[in-house]
């Protein structure tokens, strides 16, 4: 078997594939720095806890003016925008892997929660939404107001407005 100039280096032909579709996805992007494609941006994370849900999404680099966070119903939506590093203009940029231009990220939330106390953080560069499970599905004490003590005319009795 022929051992190839790769074989000799110590690199595979996976590695020079790899390699080489790499460059080829850099120039790509290169000529078109302003493609609506992310490579997994922003990356995040959805956990389960005793009182509810956590996501943690990174956004380095954005301010809390910078992204919007919604719910409506068991849909969590991240919205906002990267401005898009300009190097100086001495510099050549060679190869950038900070994603920049709008991004939206949707997430759709194992049960209901309680969007009235949903409450969104950011610090360094972390966004962090607590997702409170609903109280109003348990039971509660009523209290019972009295209306002879407010001499208040119920609505079936004589005299009443709805008589």
């Amino acid at each position: 078997m022929k051992e190839s100039s790769s074989g000799a280096s110590g690199r595979g032909a996976l590695a020079e594939f790899k390699e080489a579709v790499t460059n080829l996805f850099d120039q790509v992007v290169g000529l078109a720095p302003d493609l609506k494609f992310r490579r997994d941006f922003p990356k995040h994370e959805l956990r389960i806890e005793d009182d509810g849900y956590v996501a943690l999404v990174e956004i380095p680099g954005l301010r809390r003016d910078e992204v919007e966070v919604s719910i409506s119903g068991r849909a969590l939506s991240i919205s906002g925008e990267r401005a898009r590093f300009n190097p100086p203009a001495e510099a050549r940029l060679l190869r950038s892997e900070r994603p920049s231009g709008e991004f939206s990220l949707a997430i759709r939330l194992p049960a209901e929660v309680d969007t009235m106390a949903v409450v969104a953080r950011v610090r360094d560069g972390m966004l962090e939404i607590t997702l409170p499970k609903p109280t109003g599905g348990q039971g509660r004490s009523i209290e019972v107001d009295g209306a002879e003590d407010a001499q208040v005319k119920m609505p079936w009795e004589e005299g009443s407005k709805n008589s």
